[in-house]
């Protein structure tokens, strides 16, 4: 009987520890469980935040207009006068994206003079988490207007009425430069309007030689034609 008694202690013990063991098993794995669960739970709500903090807040525009559709042909007339109508048709500007940048040119030339309009269009994406598309843009046109001899941030009034500097009524902010380059064979005035709608830079160059004593393009006239396209452009986006 004993024995007997002995026997069955030794297998409850058994029974008992074994029991223990599994309890202790299971609670390791559940609290296993519940850690993972936590991390499950937070991990992608935390990743997705992250990552959509980390992409930049995207611009007004994400399209931009077919160029050389851009510029009625009646302002290329007044533009380029006596061109054919190949050449108000423009010539579009091959680029690698055309969702970035697209430009066409017009060019007409004759014995005495030649005149040369190009419209380029870029539409600025930002690859900082922390910068908008249009901030980008802002930072850009900015660089540009200073390599021009123009400051967006403090703007000054020059002396020159037709020196570089910055226009109203054009997109959110334009600028205007000319410059004239003479030698013994041509008088050459270039007129650049560029001006940043939202994440769009828009840039107008009006190029106008002479030969002869045909004397240097008139340069009052001439911004006041490139302005008149830049006006016309940034039009196109306010529809």
């Amino acid at each position: 009987m004993q024995r007997a008694a002995t026997i069955r202690t030794a297998k409850i013990r058994r029974a008992v520890a074994a029991t223990l063991a599994a309890v202790a098993v299971l609670g390791i794995a559940g609290a296993c469980e519940a850690g993972l669960g936590t991390d499950d739970a937070s991990g992608p709500g935390d990743a997705a935040g992250t990552v959509g903090a980390r992409q930049p807040q995207p611009g007004r525009f994400s399209v931009l207009p077919e160029p050389c559709g851009s510029v009625p042909v009646e302002t290329l007339r007044e533009l380029l006068p006596e061109a054919d109508d190949e050449v108000y048709a423009g010539q579009p500007q091959p680029t690698f994206d055309t969702g970035r940048r697209v430009g066409c040119v017009w060019h007409h030339a004759t014995a005495n003079d030649s005149q040369r309009l190009d419209v380029d269009f870029r539409r600025i994406v930002s690859y900082t988490p922390d910068i908008s598309d249009d901030d980008q843009a802002e930072i850009d046109f900015e660089a540009h207007a200073a390599d021009a001899g123009v400051s967006v941030t403090s703007p000054q009034s020059p002396a020159d009425p037709l020196a570089a500097r910055l226009l109203d009524g054009i997109g959110h902010v334009a600028f205007i430069d000319s410059t004239l380059t003479s030698d013994n064979a041509q008088d050459r005035r270039d007129v650049e309007v560029a001006f940043r709608t939202a994440n769009v830079i828009v840039t107008v160059n009006y190029t106008v030689s002479t030969t002869g004593a045909g004397g240097a393009p008139d340069n009052a006239l001439l911004q006041q034609q490139a302005q008149g396209v830049a006006q016309r452009l940034a039009g196109g986006f306010d529809g």
